[in-house]
């Protein structure tokens, strides 16, 4: 038999128990709240002790969600999507700085004050109003 075990304040389920026996069962159980059956946390929630389907995961490579369990629904997890955001950052400023120097000496005035801009830009990503969620993304010089 299967026993799923949750977190009555909030719905979260805690854990899946599975034991053919109803005396292990009983002191698996002893103090926990638990419905019959197996439940996976990642897809559902318990309410009144029944399954509650969460809706789908709107989750995307750079933006991830999270379920808020006094709301039920998906919340934008704002520490991962900045961690996401800063990284894609991160990867255009080493293509800036892996700039040759050699190369460098060759490049125009304007050339040069472009990239300083640019590579300003890229560093003031995180700052913009709304990051992470709402980023303007520099625009790269077309020569680069």
């Amino acid at each position: 038999m299967n026993y799923t075990t949750y977190d009555p304040t909030t719905g979260e389920i805690t854990g899946v128990i599975s034991t053919s026996s109803r005396e292990l069962a009983e002191l698996n159980l002893k103090n926990k709240h638990y419905t019959v059956g197996s439940y996976d946390g990642n897809r559902f929630y318990i309410e009144n002790t029944l399954p509650i389907s969460k809706p789908e995961d709107p989750s995307t490579t750079t933006t991830k969600y999270m379920f808020d369990y006094t709301t039920k629904s998906w919340v934008i997890d704002q520490g991962f999507t900045a961690y996401a955001s800063r990284n894609e950052r991160n990867q255009l400023l080493h293509n800036v700085d892996i700039i040759n120097p050699i190369w460098y000496s060759t490049l125009t005035e304007q050339q040069k004050n472009d990239l300083v801009a640019y590579r300003q830009a890229l560093l003031d990503v995180p700052q913009q109003q709304g990051f992470p969620t709402t980023i303007m993304w520099p625009t790269k010089p077309e020569w680069l």
